[in-house]
């Protein structure tokens, strides 16, 4: 009886260790493609960044533009249950890198119900584990109407 719960015992640990040396070894493969992704990323939405400093968007059709208006769009859908909101295009957009992350300031055109607003939203993406924050998302007029 002894015999059989030691050797339940070290197949566990043994199952163990092989399995956290797997995930750690995949955390780092991870870790690698996402840096790499995220210095792509970077090099393809203004070539001249520097730390701390607001660097315009030159292309507010970069997918990955886009997919962070898509990111601030479907989080302010959660949010507020009385708006469905759907991205109808990005306007203009400035981001800027610090050592925690990249934060994305977008103007937005969106609609709700057929009716097409401009909207400022802000969003916090960590460079280390790639994950989103929606920090604003401001509604700035109707499309059409000036102030």
């Amino acid at each position: 009886m002894a015999f059989k719960s030691n050797s339940l015992l070290t197949l566990s640990i043994t199952m163990i260790v092989i399995a956290f040396t797997f995930c750690h070894a995949f955390d780092v493969i991870d870790d690698r493609k996402l840096l790499n992704s995220f210095e792509v990323v970077l090099n393809t939405l203004d070539p001249s960044l520097s730390n701390d400093d607001w660097q315009l968007i030159q292309d507010p059709k970069n997918p990955k533009v886009v997919d962070i208006a898509k990111f601030a769009v479907n989080s302010e859908n959660i949010i507020s249950i009385d708006v469905q909101l759907r991205l109808e295009s990005v306007l203009s957009g400035r981001f800027r890198v610090d050592n925690n992350g990249t934060t994305y300031e977008l103007t937005i055109i969106a609609i709700d119900f057929d009716e097409e607003s401009e909207y400022k939203t802000i969003v916090f993406e960590n460079s280390k584990d790639i994950v989103r924050k929606l920090v604003s998302f401001t509604w700035i007029k109707r499309k059409g109407i000036h102030n």
